[in-house]
């Protein structure tokens, strides 16, 4: 695989099978420049090049709106979504206007790392639950919020990505989220739902959201084209009880800026409004399962004994084990000399040591030969190492 340039810390010639962006072939650039077109030819073109709404353009957000209650029946409301820059520039503002320094969160472990890095970055106490193969156990989740309780301290909120989750690819079912939202309720804390990758499945359909399944009270539920159009776009949006969203979008940020890239949004309803996403998603999820598919016939075939990872049934990544005594660092650094590099499990972690013996594949960004290869020479590294 030869890159033309660098994206995101990918180093031409190489495999970067930590890379958990798009392919550049599967980007919808011509989709997108007949959009802009017919955006520019519009009588309204001078409109794009304004200050737009607070709460985000008003046709992508009737088109999500639509969108969502068609396929989820959520039943909400153009006062329940708002717009935003990506799902981070929207976790980033949720953390800005719900905690203060100091303050706890609950997350996953092991968790999305970058969520991590903005948690740290504004000094949180940050909980880690224990999960297994179908989320967040439950029972320990509890004892988390006795043990938070007893020192007479209360989360402000639990992060997760239930659906496909980054970084293990697996998914919680409707029995854990209904268990997590019992708690929620209990002990009073809102639940963050970052639901990025829901729309990138390979077979049924995932289990409702936990905003369908609360009725909306307290979960906030962040979403994005990043994953599914391109992340250059640094579109996203979220839906709340119509109280929050009223309440997020009255910041100064967004009221001095004019709502969140007026120009992108417009672009992107545009596209999706023409049927070109719903064409294109049907596509993608296609090309993915391929790519699936293709990793976990080469992780079957070239593994030695002792690796363990999971199934993906959507999504980006899967979550390797390896066997105990072995270090993902050490597996780094073996075949980072042979072009490989993948994310090690370290940085998913609360606690990085307990993330020593797991990595996380993407299957999203190389090329089928190149995962074949990539995994190829992984498995060999591991037998290395195994061997002494």
């Amino acid at each position: 695989m030869t890159l033309e340039s660098s994206q995101q810390g990918v180093i031409a010639g190489s495999i970067p099978l930590f890379a958990g962006h798009p392919a550049p072939e599967l980007l919808p650039a011509a989709g997108f420049r007949q959009a802009a077109e017919r955006l520019m030819r519009g009588r309204a073109a001078s409109r794009l090049f304004n200050y737009g709404d607070e709460r985000g353009d008003p046709r992508l957000r009737d088109y999500l709106v639509e969108r969502l209650n068609r396929c989820e029946s959520l039943g909400i409301r153009r006062e329940n979504l708002m717009i935003l820059g990506g799902s981070t520039g929207g976790l980033t503002m949720l953390c800005d206007r719900l905690t203060v320094a100091g303050d706890d969160v609950l997350v996953d472990a092991p968790s999305y790392r970058d969520a991590l890095h903005i948690f740290r970055d504004r000094q949180l106490r940050i909980h880690a639950v224990p999960i297994d193969e179908q989320g967040i156990l439950p029972q320990e989740l509890e004892r988390t919020l006795q043990r938070l309780q007893r020192q007479r301290r209360r989360p402000k909120f639990y992060y997760v990505v239930p659906t496909f989750q980054n970084p293990s690819g697996i998914t919680m079912p409707a029995e854990r989220r209904r268990a997590v939202i019992a708690l929620s309720q209990q002990y009073r804390f809102a639940i963050i739902e970052d639901d990025v990758y829901c729309d990138i499945r390979f077979d049924a359909a995932p289990p409702p959201s936990f905003y369908a399944l609360s009725g909306g009270a307290e979960v906030l539920r962040l979403g994005s084209f990043s994953k599914t159009l391109a992340p250059g776009l640094r579109c996203g949006w979220l839906v709340a009880r119509r109280e929050r969203i009223a309440e997020f979008s009255g910041s100064g940020m967004l009221k001095m800026g004019g709502g969140a890239n007026p120009f992108t949004a417009a672009l992107v309803a545009e596209y999706c409004a023409s049927g070109a996403w719903e064409r294109h998603l049907g596509w993608l999820r296609g090309q993915y399962r391929q790519r699936r598919d293709i990793a976990l016939t080469a992780l079957r075939r070239f593994m030695p004994p002792g690796v363990s990872w999971t199934r993906p049934e959507g999504g980006y990544f899967i979550w390797l084990r390896l066997p105990a005594g072995l270090d993902a660092a050490d597996l780094a650094a073996r075949v980072q000399a042979r072009d490989v590099y993948f994310a090690p499990g370290s940085g998913f972690f609360v606690s990085p040591d307990d993330g020593t013996r797991y990595l996380r594949l993407s299957f999203s960004f190389v090329p089928a030969a190149d995962l074949r290869a990539g995994i190829e020479i992984l498995a060999e590294g591991i037998a290395e190492m195994a061997a002494g």
